[in-house]
């Protein structure tokens, strides 16, 4: 007989395969491939990470369960997906980071260096749609140099030349939306895990299509690329004595003001470190373990130091931000930006079950699913829908029913 635990995964599959559909959308206006959105109050938009991570959950339930049909209606939203992203590339490479049927860039991505772009995900959604055989090895072949465009567009508008690391251009549609290591920090200063860790994702799974598509230079170029950003990332962003990796800052600039009667102040004795560690613990540090970036022993000292009660981990899932963090607000409404002060969100776990597993903490592993199908499952017996994020303490939704998104990922636990 099935557990209740069973029970429950299987009440949740059964609800997210048959409410998946509704964030399958239509071509319309700028937006002229069939595609995918989050739901909820997000339903007539297609925004980047959101998009790539829905995409990953039904094309893997799909797989899982065997469902040729659901895989089948997806296809041409997942490919198309893509294809809208690439359409409207700037000229200098950048893509939007989120658009509508009425509106093709809401951020002003294609603008200027001055704002951000699209979030590191079309190498990894492009990969992803190589894997599962939803687009041809010579549609693929048509978007590769659209990818190396907008990955050198990163380069060039975004990359610190002194660590190699990237940063944003402002705090506008960061993902981790007012994650306190950018939010509300000066422009182009912050270097933050969630951005580059992603973008080290993004460029390998671009030269694995490379390679697979027999591509073998652009395979070796962001090879390179991969290699010296692995090792900026190790270099300067694990912090030995939290026993954590850390987002950081850029602002570690020479500074030779006159004093009164012209003398040059500070002569040698310019700053020797290019950036230092924000020392934020957020659900962000996880990530270069999710990449792979961080020994055994590092990931085993940071779950003994930061995964515990009173930190990252509670009784439903892990916390966005520690509980300890000054700035800890999980239970607050938050929206423009959303709340990522503390609150559950099902992404951040997923990736946090990913890291564990990979990193052979299985124990953990199995405990954290049970905890968030247990909260999920509670969520729909009582709501009927999930919401967008929840609070730790109580394991309620907090902000936005109806939102799916991501939160498909829950059928994958």
């Amino acid at each position: 007989m099935p557990t209740a635990l069973e029970e429950k995964r299987a009440a949740l599959r059964k609800f997210i395969l048959g409410t998946i559909g509704d964030t399958l959308k239509q071509a319309d206006g700028f937006l002229k491939h069939p595609y995918i959105s989050p739901g909820g109050p997000y339903a007539v938009q297609l925004w980047d990470w959101d998009s790539y991570w829905t995409i990953y959950a039904i094309l893997n339930l799909a797989r899982q369960t065997g469902d040729a049909a659901l895989l089948e209606k997806a296809r041409p939203h997942a490919r198309g997906t893509l294809l809208n992203f690439l359409d409207q590339q700037g000229e200098d490479g950048a893509i939007p980071i989120c658009m509508a049927p009425n509106c093709a860039d809401i951020f002003d991505c294609r603008s200027s260096a001055d704002f951000n772009m699209a979030k590191p995900f079309l190498g990894q959604m492009a990969w992803m749609l190589h894997e599962n055989r939803v687009m041809t090895d010579d549609e693929l072949r048509t978007c590769l140099p659209k990818l190396k465009k907008y990955h050198d567009c990163a380069i060039k508008r975004y990359q610190d030349s002194r660590t190699g690391l990237f940063f944003w251009a402002h705090d506008w549609a960061i993902g981790v939306d007012d994650d306190p290591a950018a939010w509300g920090r000066p422009a182009k200063s912050a270097a933050t895990l969630y951005q580059n860790v992603f973008l080290y994702q993004d460029m390998l799974d671009a030269s694995k299509l490379a390679k697979a598509l027999g591509d073998e230079v652009c395979e070796m170029e962001y090879a390179d690329r991969c290699h010296a950003l692995k090792t900026a990332l190790q270099k300067y962003c694990w912090d030995q004595r939290e026993k954590s990796f850390f987002s950081v800052d850029l602002q570690c600039n020479a500074n030779r003001t006159k004093n009164a009667v012209g003398w040059t102040l500070n002569i040698g004795l310019d700053a020797f470190w290019f950036c230092l560690p924000l020392k934020v613990l957020t659900w962000n540090c996880i990530l270069p373990f999710w990449a792979g970036l961080g020994t055994q022993e590092q990931f085993d000292a940071f779950v003994r130091e930061n995964l515990v009660p009173g930190r990252l981990w509670s009784n439903h899932g892990i916390r966005s931000l520690s509980q300890d963090e000054p700035m800890y607000r999980p239970e607050e409404k938050r929206g423009n930006p959303s709340n990522w002060l503390g609150p559950i969100w099902l992404i951040a776990n997923y990736i946090t079950w990913q890291a564990l597993l990979r990193y052979e903490r299985s124990d953990l592993a199995d405990q954290l699913a049970a905890d968030l199908i247990d909260m999920l499952y509670n969520d729909l017996q009582t709501n009927g829908k999930f919401h967008e994020y929840y609070s730790p303490e109580s394991g309620l939704g907090v902000n936005n029913p109806g939102f799916m998104s991501w939160n498909a990922l829950a059928a994958l636990l």
